[in-house]
């Protein structure tokens, strides 16, 4: 009996520590959110956006992805990188670094930004660049996984011909899906006047 008790209070105490410790693992993961970049230029007097279409999926969406933690990043003083420096490498990533860090913080604001559900996107607008450009970058060979090798296909969209359904026409007249959360993202914009 006496060696239940003894038992029982040493337990108490280390499953609360053990309960810490699982729910600190936890937490971070539970906090992660999406970001990303609502890339637009203007040619021949229309507004692009550019949508990216990642090997997972079948639609288009956003350049962008989850935030990773600080220690696996090499930042410090923070868990979680912030949503604007997710979306800002999620960008360069899903660009193959054609689009560099400094080009997207000096196009960008972390002020201006959309946040839907558990997205959270932010604009930059750039010159107008062909996306021949980005696809004639040379992804690493090796089984190793590269970000470069995330996204397989790239596409500008008028804004204008954006619809609730989803369906549009690609600057190089192709047909493609945009994700549903990205047709909401861009009437979001639209009533935010991001584009004019």
């Amino acid at each position: 009996m006496q060696n239940n008790v003894i038992l029982k209070s040493l337990l108490h105490p280390m499953l609360g520590v053990c309960l810490l410790l699982v729910g600190m693992m936890i937490v971070p993961q539970l906090a992660q959110a999406n970001a990303g970049m609502v890339i637009a230029a203007e040619q021949d007097g229309k507004i692009y956006v550019l949508f990216v279409q990642s090997h997972k999926h079948d639609d288009y969406e956003f350049p962008g992805g989850r935030q990773e933690r600080a220690e696996d990043l090499l930042h410090s003083g923070h868990d979680l990188e912030s949503l604007y420096e997710t979306a800002v490498r999620e960008t360069v990533e899903e660009t193959r670094a054609y689009l560099g860090r400094q080009q997207l913080v000096s196009s960008s604001s972390n002020e201006q930004m959309i946040e839907l559900g558990k997205h959270t996107l932010f604009l930059a607008k750039l010159p107008f660049f062909e996306l021949n450009a980005v696809k004639a970058i040379k992804i690493p060979k090796g089984k190793k996984w590269s970000p470069m090798r995330e996204v397989v296909n790239y596409a500008w969209v008028d804004i204008n011909l954006i619809n609730q359904a989803g369906l549009v026409e690609t600057r190089d007249a192709k047909m493609i899906k945009l994700n549903p959360v990205a047709v909401d993202i861009i009437k979001l914009a639209r009533l935010s006047r991001w584009f004019n």
